[in-house]
């Protein structure tokens, strides 16, 4: 550009120097004429028309080169200008001169240049807000399951942020736990319709979905293909939906699948997969943890042998039932259980046999009692029994069963040469205003009192507190 305006600075110098020549060799050329013939009047007037003739021609001359020089020029300085305030839609005079148009071309490219690094730069501050709110939302769901006690919680924020984050049409967490019952369950629908009515969860295998049987995600596309996942069958929506399923543990042999799908037409891009993987490996950490913390809260309040609660829960987790009877004026029973020459077992067949039949007795209570009931292993071989809203004579009928329940059970194969079946001696207390027991400490005297009796009476049978009479 410096050189173009060289050149044409000379041009104009140039042209500027033959203008002035000739008007110079024009007013030479009058004076001599007036020098030589000054008595001629009308040669005086013919020479000074020329002259004026030749000045005018001269100045328009000028006038025009500059027009065409300094046009182009202006235009294009105008458009620099524009561009330099950040104005790339402009437009430049046109010229036919070569260098002009040249210049014009090259500014041109000049701006196409800086046209597309401003769209560039714009598409790269877009994907960088888009990916800074990824990282705040991934920041914040971290947050909320962090803060979660439960593992419906959890389950319920991933299912908010994967529907909400990815655009999702239909989305299911369903968790397979073989001792579960059911053990298939939804924890996530969205929408509510999602799940088909006539097609109930019950009946779907875990073993016969690809993702929970491999534990890999896997992509299924809205291609007519035949193999779908098997969790397609219980939805209301087609296979036209692009789905992605992501199998994840959750603790222990539980495990769980997010079954996403989108709208049809669309397709999962990368970054959507690898979005969805990073919200479920989020939750997978803090479901794995809540179960394990789970797992360490309840071997710290149950006995390892038995697997029922341990003398240590005993306190804190009666006061509540206390409490609860107290509050909603229910009834509220104890049971306390003592085998029957168990030290014999022990010291004839070995302590092995003995944990063999204490492990069977507990058996006996899971098979027997209700889920709200409480079972305690309270020493060696004496349990206790909480009964909420249960009176003493429903107690009798239950401690019945189990004593039905334990005697049927066959030790021969375990403990050989045994020379008598094992029995028990039960006893039963209410918690009464009548009988002056209310607290927790004079309820649990009340059944050890009903316990004594019932071992002073030959024991294998079941005796109820009776509060002792004034005289």
């Amino acid at each position: 550009m410096k050189n173009f305006f060289a050149r044409r600075a000379l041009q104009t110098q140039l042209l500027i120097l033959a203008l002035g020549c000739v008007v110079a060799t024009a007013l030479t050329a009058t004076v001599v004429v007036l020098s030589t013939s000054p008595d001629n009047q009308v040669m005086r007037l013919r020479l000074i028309a020329s002259l004026s003739v030749v000045a005018a021609v001269s100045l328009g001359l000028m006038h025009f080169t500059f027009i065409r020089l300094l046009g182009p020029l202006r235009s294009l300085r105008e458009a620099i200008f524009q561009a330099a305030e950040g104005r790339l839609d402009t437009g430049i005079y046109y010229s036919q001169q070569a260098d002009v148009y040249q210049l014009r071309q090259n500014f041109g490219r000049v701006i196409q240049r800086m046209k597309h690094s401003q769209a560039e730069q714009e598409r790269a501050q877009q994907s960088l807000h888009a990916r800074t709110r990824t990282v705040d939302r991934l920041l914040e769901f971290s947050q909320n399951i962090q803060g979660a006690g439960k593992a419906d919680q959890v389950f319920a924020t991933l299912g908010h942020f994967l529907w909400s984050e990815l655009g999702l049409a239909g989305l299911t967490v369903l968790t397979s736990e073989p001792d579960a019952i059911p053990a298939v369950q939804s924890r996530v629908c969205l929408p509510p319709s999602l799940m088909a009515a006539d097609r109930p969860l019950t009946e779907m295998e875990s073993s016969m979905c690809p993702c929970l049987r491999n534990q890999l995600p896997r992509h299924f596309r809205a291609d007519g293909s035949p193999v779908r996942c098997s969790i397609d069958s219980l939805l209301t929506l087609g296979a036209d939906h692009p789905a992605f399923c992501i199998p994840f543990r959750t603790g222990g042999a539980a495990q769980a699948v997010a079954h996403m799908l989108l709208s049809p037409g669309q397709e999962w891009t990368e970054d959507q997969k690898h979005l969805a993987q990073t919200y479920v490996n989020t939750a997978q950490s803090a479901l794995i943890s809540l179960h394990l913390l789970n797992e360490a809260e309840k071997q710290s309040m149950t006995d390892p042998l038995t697997q029922l609660f341990n003398r240590r829960s005993l306190d804190s987790l009666m006061q509540r039932e206390v409490a609860l009877a107290e509050r909603h004026h229910h009834a509220l029973s104890l049971v306390i259980i003592d085998m029957d020459k168990f030290k014999q077992v022990n010291d004839t067949h070995g302590h092995a046999a003995g944990d063999h039949m204490l492990k069977a007795f507990a058996d006996c209570v899971r098979i027997t009692l209700r889920k709200t009931d409480l079972a305690f292993r309270y020493g060696g071989d004496e349990f206790v029994i909480a009964l909420p809203q249960t009176t003493t004579a429903q107690a009798q009928a239950v401690v019945q069963k189990l004593r039905q329940a334990f005697g049927a059970v066959d030790f021969s194969d375990a403990i050989a040469h045994l020379d008598h079946q094992p029995t028990l001696s039960i006893g039963v207390a209410e918690r009464s205003a009548a009988n002056g027991v209310l607290t927790l400490q004079s309820l649990l005297a009340a059944a050890d009192q009903a316990l004594y009796d019932a071992k002073a009476s030959d024991r294998n049978c079941v005796k109820v507190y009776q509060p002792t009479k004034a005289a």
